[in-house]
């Protein structure tokens, strides 16, 4: 039994075991669109009770829709396996949720995770509708003959399915194509994250930061490509700055490895590490400046602008999203480069500039209400839904 498609009701896509990031954007669209007069429902290729039962008291509609995900295995040839792996399970589950739709008038879909985007392709497709897939990453390189974006594209063609980029650089890394395509950049909560949250939970004291101390803070897993260990060697080359890193896990491999590593004579003392945060607000409001040191491109970089939104200025590399958000000298400063001689040379810049960081994390606030806030996301999301968006 089939109901009257609504053009306004939405179906979100959602593998069930999201990341901090990603789970983000979920939020934001399932608090946001409602208010905005749209009807969602949800649906789970793996069950999550918690996030079941979360999303079903907002009124939103939950059903769980098992698919086995096969991880990519090692090398080219492992990852393309695994993707013809997946694009076989994903056609078979397509009818189903194709039916699904169809029973429950729904009227379009909205996707994050690539590894969905053929399911939600076909089930566009088999009901009649559109998929909408939010990227949050770029898409990488690692398969023979440029297999996962030329499966892309022929989705794109004939799916419907319709990229929808965190950022420019992520948009880029699909390639060319005659085929609809936007930009959307992320947005925060600019009444969570705004100058003064957090403030005085924490003493600096207590920490064994000096108070007048120009004070770096890096909010990042504890993974070797966050950028940790180059930006630690950066700091080495800096006297009296200190650097407050707030991530996990420290007894990994890595983690132990960075620990040995401050605990020598350059940096004794100048590197703190809390470990993770369930709540980085008190934690950001003790630092001078808000640090993205990710060594490879960032899609976007939601630290970013949680940072400039407290009216912090931001030292980020410049790779990927960073260049779309910081303003180089006015919000922020860029770093060209991965490599600690790169960041020596931002964090010299920065603190050059640490007369104007008030005047510089003031213009970072006015920028993120401008152009990075929750209902700017809003806004420009609901255009792409309408049709009335701008391709990128």
């Amino acid at each position: 039994m089939s109901a009257a498609p609504d053009p306004k009701h939405l179906l979100l896509l959602l593998e069930g075991t999201e990341g901090y990031g990603v789970m983000r954007v979920w939020e934001t669209l399932a608090q946001g669109l409602p208010r905005r007069g749209w009807r969602l429902s949800a649906t789970l290729l793996r069950d999550n009770p918690a996030l079941r039962t979360r999303w079903q008291a907002l009124g939103i509609a939950v059903f769980v829709l098992p698919a086995p995900i096969p991880q990519p295995g090692g090398g080219a040839l492992g990852k393309a396996r695994a993707l013809m792996t997946r694009g076989a399970a994903q056609l078979r589950l397509a009818r189903q949720l194709s039916r699904e739709i169809r029973a429950r008038g729904i009227g379009g879909l909205i996707l994050q995770s690539p590894l969905a985007t053929l399911l939600a392709a076909r089930a566009a497709r088999g009901s009649g509708t559109r998929a909408f897939w939010m990227m949050p990453n770029a898409v990488g390189s690692g398969y023979p003959l440029d297999l996962n974006r030329r499966v892309y594209r022929a989705l794109f063609r004939h799916g419907p399915l319709i990229p929808v980029a965190n950022s420019h650089f992520t948009d880029g890394t699909l390639g060319p194509g005659a085929f609809p395509r936007h930009v959307l950049h992320l947005g925060i909560d600019t009444q969570t994250f705004a100058p003064g949250a957090g403030a005085g939970q924490l003493r600096r004291a207590d920490l064994g930061i000096p108070e007048d101390a120009p004070l770096f803070g890096l909010f990042a897993r504890m993974i070797r490509s966050k950028g940790h260990g180059v930006l630690v060697e950066a700091l080495a080359r800096v006297p009296d700055a200190h650097l407050l890193i707030c991530g996990g896990p420290l007894d990994g491999a890595f983690g132990a490895e960075l620990r040995t590593r401050v605990a020598e004579p350059d940096l004794a003392g100048r590197v703190h590490l809390p470990g993770p945060q369930s709540d980085v607000l008190p934690w950001l409001a003790l630092c001078d400046v808000a640090v993205n040191s990710r060594l490879d491109p960032e899609p976007f970089g939601l630290s970013v602008i949680e940072g400039m939104a407290l009216g912090k200025p931001v030292l980020a590399h410049a790779a990927g999203g960073p260049s779309e958000t910081v303003l180089d000298g006015e919000t922020g400063w860029l770093m060209e480069a991965p490599t600690a001689d790169a960041f020596a040379a931002g964090l010299h810049r920065a603190l050059a500039d640490r007369a104007r960081w008030q005047a510089m994390g003031m213009a970072a606030r006015a920028h993120v209400e401008a152009h990075f806030s929750e209902e700017a996301m809003l806004d420009g999301l609901v255009a792409i839904l309408e049709g009335k968006g701008a391709d990128s």
